[in-house]
Formats: structure tokens, sequence, C-alpha cells
């Protein structure tokens, strides 16, 4: 399988049981019934944990075009913008995980989307997925699994820019389309990974037990 041809297989792959374990599972027979809906929700039975109730595509509708632009434009061979979609969609998944975890904590939505307005830039919101969870992104996904992730994105944002301020059109080729396809494939396997470990619910302030004498 080519990789334009894997990432769009990544978009019919995974669904997320909402209300019943909370996991995002690999169960490509359910995320096809899901795209077939309006929203990519419907009402199913979980093979995780067997409660029927909602389930959701993962990565949202909303993540879609970009994956699907991201082939028509390999298939086109405009391999700067293929480059700067893979990167999108790596930082727009980094921007949901964040409100995960903060609707996880029982954040209120208005703080929610003031701590994303004042999170500016990737570096800004990679140290406040420390500071939640007490590693970068980078050893979040050494841990998931994807130990190299970090340096592909970096080396990926370094080509980005270089085309994009010198115009080398032909320093970009099929390898570097290939790259940033393969990187897609994987970013939708890391936030999937990622959102099943921090999907239990933990308050925002923990509970200071050393107070009531415990």
């Amino acid at each position: 399988m080519s990789e334009h041809e894997r990432l769009v297989s990544q978009l019919n792959r995974y669904c997320e049981c909402v209300y019943g374990c909370g996991r995002v599972l690999d169960a490509p027979r359910l995320a096809e019934q899901l795209r077939e809906s309006k929203w990519g929700i419907g009402m199913l039975t979980c093979p995780e944990c067997g409660s029927e109730g909602k389930m959701v595509l993962f990565p949202s509708l909303r993540f879609t075009p970009v994956f699907e632009m991201m082939v028509e434009c390999y298939q086109t061979r405009r391999a700067v913008l293929v480059l700067i979609l893979a990167q999108t969609a790596f930082e727009g998944m980094l921007d949901d995980l964040l409100f995960r975890l903060l609707e996880k904590m029982n954040c209120p939505d208005d703080v929610q989307f003031a701590i994303a307005n004042a999170l500016r830039g990737f570096r800004a919101k990679d140290d406040f997925v420390k500071h939640l969870t007490g590693k970068s992104l980078g050893g979040l996904a050494t841990d998931a699994g994807w130990p190299h992730i970090m340096p592909r994105f970096d080396k990926i944002s370094r080509t980005r820019n270089s085309f994009l301020h010198t115009a080398e059109a032909e320093e970009l080729g099929e390898d570097d389309m290939n790259q940033a396809l393969a990187f897609a494939c994987d970013t939708v396997d890391l936030y999937a990974a990622l959102c099943s470990t921090y999907r239990e619910q933990r308050p925002l302030i923990e509970p200071d037990w050393d107070l009531w004498g415990r």
C-alpha cells in the first residue's frame, strides 16, 4: 500500500466510544458506518466495553478536508503543500488533545477557550501539555511508541520553511512528499493512542489529603 493510500485508509479506521470506555478504537467497520452518517456520530455498540451508546469518528470530520487535500496535492505533485498540510494536521490534532485534557479536568468551556487563545504557537502549546501531563509531547509520543515523531515534525517544518524562504522547488520531490504522508499517517495513530491514554476524568486541582490528616 502506498503512503497516500494508507493515509486515505486512516480516515476510515478509528472511532471513539464517548460515554462507555472512552477509548479510541481501531475498528474500520464501525468507522465506515460513522463516516456514512451526517456528522460522523452514531449510536453503536462498543467492541471494547460492550456498551451501546454514542460513538464518533476519529479524527473528527473537520480534519477530512485536510487529509483529502494532502492526497490531492500529492497526486498533482504540489510538494510544499503536502508538507504544509501534514504540519497543519499535526498541530490541529494537538489543539484537540489540549481541549480533551482540559475537558477531562472539568475545566469550564470559557476557560478552555481563553487558554487556547492565549497559547500562541506550537512551543507554547507543547509547554502547556507538559504542565498538564508532566511530559512534553515528545515524551508522551515516546511512551506511546513513536519516539521519532518530533524530530520528523521538526524536519518537515525546516524543509517547508527552507522552500518558502528560498523558493528552491527542485529540492522538494517524491521522497519529501512520501515522508510527509507517512508522518500524517503516524500523526493519526499517535493522537488516537494519546486520547485513549488520557481518557480518564481527573480534577483540575488534585486534593491535598494532608490538609485532612490523611
